[in-house]
Order: structure tokens, then sequence, then C-alpha cells
């Protein structure tokens, strides 16, 4: 160890004529490391909480969807589509689709609700709804029931008021209203009940069979599009522009991003005024940090003049002063990652904190530390701190050593 940093340790070790002095260091090294603590946190739990909704979203909805324009059928079958999703990398399941608006009754209760007419084995590939049952199975009927059955959301049923096994009626809404023509309908019975936690979805997604939804809406060797799931969710974007690229009218190609905008818009403008308010908590610790070292120089100014005596020189007393000030943000700066840290763990081990599932679509408050944040959120409270004992570090090496030995 220098002398220089044995003399800085001993510096905030002593103890001050004026116990205030000391109270103000304590108080410097606390401030900081709630700060830091509480920006982790915080960051923590804005990225788990988009991590969630991002995981949710895409068990719905897959990474990308391709579609007819203005959301008209389009071939089931396509020499173009085959050859260009043939030619991108990373792709790791496809899903041929019917998504259309139907009106679902049982008894005298009738709600409208959105059709996602699938092949079984592959909504097992592209949603994660079949692990999300709570009654029932993710099926669509065996033997004479086959492609009879249908999968809908616990809010759904609890609003009509049915169980698997309940006999319902769907008619497609398109086909009301057509001259000459009668309502185009059918009897199914419910295999099974899930929940997400997204109320838009478990009040208003039905799942049914492919065949049985184009036999349903007069879709024959036509679908409303196809579900793309990649290996990586961040290539989403490029993937999505590479299929734009290759395909013509009338198709159309979103995210799964692109499809909920508005949402991660929201959560991304959100990181920024959270994320300054709880700065301040820090910026308070920062001013404490300039105070407590401003204390020390004026209480330590008799030892400043006996080290300019002794020969320590203008940049050794200003380097003195700066490791102190780098003393308290390390030390602040480490305790605040250990307690996010330890907080963290128990709010992933134990769910401490709950919240309402119905308006945030989960139970336990989410949380998830990203290492590059950690980090920044280290290194720019250690930057804050030393930037803090400049002007402390620059008043301590005017002290003259004839002056602060005569007035002490």
């Amino acid at each position: 160890m220098s002398l220089l940093a044995f003399i800085a340790r001993r510096h905030l070790r002593s103890k001050h004529s004026f116990s205030f002095i000391s109270l103000i260091s304590y108080l410097a090294v606390s401030g900081l490391a709630i700060g830091v603590a509480v920006l982790i946190l915080t960051m923590g739990i804005l990225t788990g909480f988009e991590n969630e909704v991002q995981k949710k979203i895409i068990s719905f909805d897959g990474h990308i969807r391709i579609r007819g324009f203005l959301d008209n059928a389009i071939p089931h079958e396509s020499v173009q589509r085959e050859s260009v999703l043939a030619s991108i990398s990373g792709i790791l399941a496809r899903a041929p689709y019917i998504h259309r608006p139907a009106m679902i009754r049982s008894g005298d209760e009738t709600e409208s609700v959105f059709v996602e007419g699938i092949s079984l084995d592959a909504a097992k590939e592209v949603f994660g709804t079949p692990e999300m049952m709570t009654a029932g199975n993710f099926s669509f009927g065996t033997g004479a029931a086959e492609g009879r059955g249908i999968v809908l959301g616990e809010v759904l049923a609890r609003k009509l008021g049915i169980v698997p096994g309940s006999q319902v009626v769907l008619v497609s809404l398109e086909s009301i209203g057509l001259a000459g023509k009668p309502p185009r309908l059918g009897q199914y019975h419910v295999a099974g009940i899930y929940k997400t936690g997204l109320k838009e979805y478990d009040e208003s997604i039905l799942y049914m069979d492919l065949t049985g939804a184009q036999e349903l809406f007069d879709l024959h060797d036509l679908i409303s599009g196809e579900i793309v799931i990649l290996e990586d969710t961040e290539t989403a974007q490029a993937a999505a522009d590479a299929m734009e690229d290759g395909l013509s009218y009338p198709y159309t190609v979103a995210t799964w991003k692109e499809r909920h905008y508005t949402l991660f818009s929201w959560l991304s403008v959100q990181k920024f005024p959270i994320t300054i308010i709880f700065a301040l908590i820090a910026l308070i610790a920062i001013v404490n940090i300039t105070s407590s070292l401003t204390m020390i120089v004026m209480e330590k100014s008799r030892d400043v003049g006996v080290l300019r005596a002794m020969g320590f020189s203008r940049n050794d007393i200003s380097r003195l002063f700066l490791m102190e000030g780098g003393i308290i943000g390390i030390t602040g700066v480490a305790s605040g990652i250990l307690i996010a840290l330890i907080l963290g763990y128990f709010q992933l081990q134990f769910g401490l904190l709950k919240i309402s599932e119905d308006v945030y679509f989960m139970r336990e408050l989410p949380l998830a530390f990203v290492p590059h944040q950690v980090a920044l959120i280290a290194v720019t409270g250690l930057i804050l701190a030393l930037g803090a004992s400049i002007y402390p570090a620059w008043k301590s090496a005017g002290i003259l050593p004839a002056k602060a030995v005569r007035y002490e």
C-alpha cells in the first residue's frame, strides 16, 4: 500500500474533532450505496417487466407474422413464399394460421372473439399457450370429434360460464348479413382453458384446428398468414426486412415488436424519467461526498501543512484527497451492488413483492439484472465520486505550510 493511500484511509477512519464530520462521511457512503442499489433494482425491474411482457407476447404472436394485405386471405401453398423463407437462415419453425373474428355462444351468453386456426402440432411449436393450461388439455378433439374441439382463455370461459366439455356455438361474423346466404356456424366442445395473465388475450383469443377454421370461415385452400419462429429473437427485424424484400403484393410482414409498437414504445419512454428520478438519490450522495471531503480538508489543514513541510508536493496533496473520494466511491458502489444483489436474490427466490396480475400480467414483481447495466451504474457512480473530490482536492493543494501550522 502506498503512503498516500495509507494516509487517506487514516483520514477517513480517524475520529474527527467535530462528530458531525464523521456523520457526513458515513452518510456520503450510505447515500451512494442506496443510490446505486436503487438504480440497479429500478433498471432490473424495468428490464424484467419488459422481458416478461415480451416473452408472453411472443408466445402468442411468434417472432414474425406474414399476412395478406389488409388482412385478406392468401394461398395456403405459395412457391414465392416457400422460396423466400427457404433463403433465410435461423428459422426454427413455421405455421400457417387462420385469424378471423367470430361470435361464441353458450346458452344465453354471447361474446365476440378472434379465432386462431392452426394445426395442433404447429401450435405446440410456435405458441407457449399449451404450457399455460389451467383446465382440460390443449387439444382439438380426437376420433369422431376430430377438429371440433376449441381452447379458450380463462376470462372468456368465466364470462360464458363454461368448463372443459361444455358445448358452444361459433358463428363467422363475416358471414352474417350476406344476401341469400345463411350465417356460417358450427357446434364445438371446449377441450381446455388457458390463462396467461394478459387479459386482452384471455378474453378474446380462441384456438381451433386449422382445417376446421377454414371450413367455418369458408377459406378452403386459403390462410390468413404464416407464423415464423426464429432461433434468435434479436434477429427478428433483420429477418423481417429480408422477407419484405423478397415478398411482393399481397404480402405484408410484421415482427412481434411492430405489432405491439405502442406498448414497447411506452416501456422505453418510462425508463428515462424513472432512471432520472432515482438518479437524484445518487446525486445527493455525490453532494455529500463533496461536503464531507471539504470539511475534512478544513479540519485537517494542520496535517496538510505538516505533510507539505515534510516535502509532499501540491499534486501529492491533491492525489491524497482524490484517493479519499475514490475510497468513499468504491465503498459506496460496492455496498450498493451487494445490497441490490441480496434484495434481488430474495425477490427471485421467494417472490416477496406481489403485484396485481390483472394490471401487470404477472403475480410477482419481475427482476432481471443485466451485467452491462450494473457495470455502467457502478462505473458512473465511481466517476461521479471522484468528480466530487476535485474541489476538495484543489482546495487542499492551496494550503500553505506556514499558515496551516501558525493558525493551528
